[in-house]
């Protein structure tokens, strides 16, 4: 609601579709969907008239804007169900090579924090084959701070960063083998 009332405001909704998680239709709740749908169609505050693109004029003539960035990591939920309640809707396809990777965390990680950039890449994409990006900045924060908890000294780091990523990504395929038998249906 304070967003509404701001002149102009961005509001972001992360992980969109856990909030309308539910056991309706491709695992959505209704209640949910028609929640957001009805929030989202709602002009912002104090409006006589709602304009396109979110902006409507206040009573005093004050123009007001309101923009909803939504993201998901679920491309159904970004194909199927929610890209109706949006404008645009833009899909940014998995990393399949260690040169993108490598751009995104070096762009992404607070300079100095991930030593071993290029290994830490090259060992995603082979062990992974292709990641999202949210899934591969989660990895290398959790291989930074793993090896940082260890007290592993700062000549070290970028093997105990590798080490730990390696470890995780261990972790991770016992996981999926362990759900892949956890959900088989005989």
């Amino acid at each position: 609601s304070e967003a509404r009332e701001m002149s102009n405001s961005i509001l972001v909704l992360d992980d969109v579709d856990q909030l309308c998680a539910g056991s309706g239709p491709n695992g959505y709740s209704n209640i949910m969907l028609a929640t957001l749908r009805a929030l989202l169609r709602t002009p912002p505050a104090s409006t006589l008239t709602a304009k396109a693109g979110g902006h409507s004029e206040s009573k005093m003539g004050e123009v007001k804007s309101i923009h909803i960035l939504a993201a998901t990591s679920r491309s159904d939920a970004a194909c199927v169900t929610l890209h109706e309640l949006f404008d645009e809707t833009v899909v940014v396809p998995l990393l399949s090579d260690s040169k993108a990777v490598t751009k995104l965390l070096s762009d992404a990680m607070i300079s100095g924090a991930l030593v071993s950039v290029e290994p830490m890449a090259e060992l995603m994409i082979n062990r992974l084959k292709s990641v999202g990006v949210k899934s591969a900045l989660r990895l290398a924060e959790r291989a930074v701070v793993s090896a940082s908890i260890s007290g592993t000294s700062r000549d070290d780091l970028g093997s105990a960063q590798l080490t730990a990523l390696a470890e995780i990504l261990e972790d991770l395929a016992g996981d999926e083998v362990t759900a892949q038998h956890l959900c088989e249906i005989f």
